[in-house]
């Protein structure tokens, strides 16, 4: 019986919504009892925070391992982090009853206190001398009787607030606060082999902000762990589920024609292309009973035209765009856009390129500083997983975030080559 599937558009999935990545869920699972630590890495939307949430959840199932998520996303300090770290524990009984005896003298009475005023204490308790308290915390779950994982999600946001200023500048202050902090995580990794397992992740690449800082060295005790987008397979079976659930009639011609607008099958790009795919239907079908539940290749390839690439789309992936300021800074971002939005027309050569960081970077910026700039900012672009290098130059890796930069930059773009004729 062909199985039915919920879209599930922007939030991590788990259990029976988690689909089609059983290969990666087992040789994960397998590292974490081999003792690795693990970077686990991929292109935006591409499903590691679900990854994370159900792997925790099949080591909680077996029942041999305690699985700690911790989101570090409101995270800005190192205090921050471990105040983080300590309230994730709460929901497992063993790994919070420890916890609270390190913070003893300021958590009694805890189970008679709003989490708020948990919080707020634990901020207290960990003030002044995060790397002590962190190690007493580290310390107790390591004495637990069980292997303890904890998965530490958007990690990589965290290091880059710190590591930068209001303009998202690398300052010296900030290279010296991350480089004590992300010692002392490898120095736990280290001293607690066997006992505790530690997972980073993120929405915005690690090894790129760390590089920009010469930090890199800093993570040498993570095994990097990449999670790929669907292969089309794993896409159609996912198509045809969804499509199963709302007794959508789509047939194999119009879902292949979805994944080739896709380009790349990135899982939140599958669920949201479905799911306007499906509105669209819904609307059609109130207007024209005998076309109920049929869906053509026109009405992917007009969904596809007005509401991925429509404002629609644009509400939806602007996160693409916002993401490079932080990660790039002021100087850089608007460099970045530019070697897009040419991609986004075709290709990216290595000339327009050339062209282009002159442009940005005129006057008194020689050769000999332009061209490292533009490594940097085309490994990032390429880590993060907007372009992929081809023969030709650089192109985008998702054909959907092409077109939908060129919706939103192309307007009014001048290609390189044109701006030397």
């Amino acid at each position: 019986m062909q199985q039915k599937l919920k879209r599930e558009v922007g939030n991590w999935v788990s259990g029976e919504k988690f689909w089609g990545r059983e290969v990666e869920l087992q040789s994960f699972i397998e590292l974490l009892d081999e003792g690795a630590n693990i970077l686990l890495t991929a292109p935006r939307r591409t499903g590691k925070t679900s990854l994370m949430r159900e792997v925790a959840r099949r080591l909680e199932q077996r029942g041999k391992d305690i699985a700690i998520y911790v989101d570090l996303e409101r995270s800005h300090s190192p205090e921050d982090a471990i105040v983080e770290l300590s309230m994730a524990t709460k929901p497992h009984h063993s790994a919070w009853a420890r916890v609270r005896g390190v913070f003893e003298n300021i958590l009694q009475h805890a189970e008679e206190l709003k989490l708020d005023v948990i919080t707020l204490k634990l901020r207290d308790g960990v003030a002044g001398n995060w790397a002590g308290k962190g190690d007493r915390v580290l310390d107790a779950l390591a004495g637990l009787p069980q292997p303890v994982t904890l998965f530490l999600d958007e990690f990589p946001i965290l290091i880059n607030r710190l590591l930068k200023d209001g303009d998202f500048n690398v300052t010296p202050a900030g290279r010296a606060s991350v480089d004590t902090f992300i010692s002392w995580i490898r120095a736990a990794t280290l001293k607690h082999q066997g006992k505790l397992r530690i997972v980073l992740s993120g929405s915005i690449g690690l090894e790129p902000v760390l590089r920009q800082a010469g930090l890199s060295a800093t993570i040498n005790t993570f095994r990097a762990f990449e999670l790929d987008p669907w292969d089309d397979e794993t896409a159609r079976t996912c198509l045809a589920a969804l499509a199963k659930n709302y007794d959508l009639d789509l047939p194999q011609e119009a879902a292949d024609r979805m994944l080739a607008l896709l380009g790349l099958s990135i899982p939140h790009h599958v669920q949201m292309f479905f799911g306007h795919v499906y509105e669209d239907c819904k609307k059609r079908w109130e207007k024209v009973e005998e076309a109920r539940n049929a869906c053509t290749i026109a009405d992917v390839e007009r969904v596809y035209r007005v509401r991925m690439l429509g404002p629609r789309g644009h509400a939806e992936l602007s996160h693409f765009e916002e993401r490079l300021r932080s990660v790039l800074g002021p100087r850089m971002q608007p460099l970045a856009i530019e070697l897009l939005t040419e991609a986004a027309h075709g290709h990216l050569s290595s000339e327009a390129a050339t062209m282009l960081v002159e442009d940005y970077l005129p006057g008194a910026e020689l050769q000999h500083e332009r061209l490292p700039v533009l490594r940097e900012v085309l490994a990032i672009l390429e880590h993060d997983g907007y372009l992929r290098s081809e023969e030709l130059g650089y192109v985008f890796a998702s054909r959907l975030i092409g077109d939908w930069w060129k919706a939103r930059f192309g307007f009014g773009f001048v290609p390189a080559a044109r701006r030397r004729s």
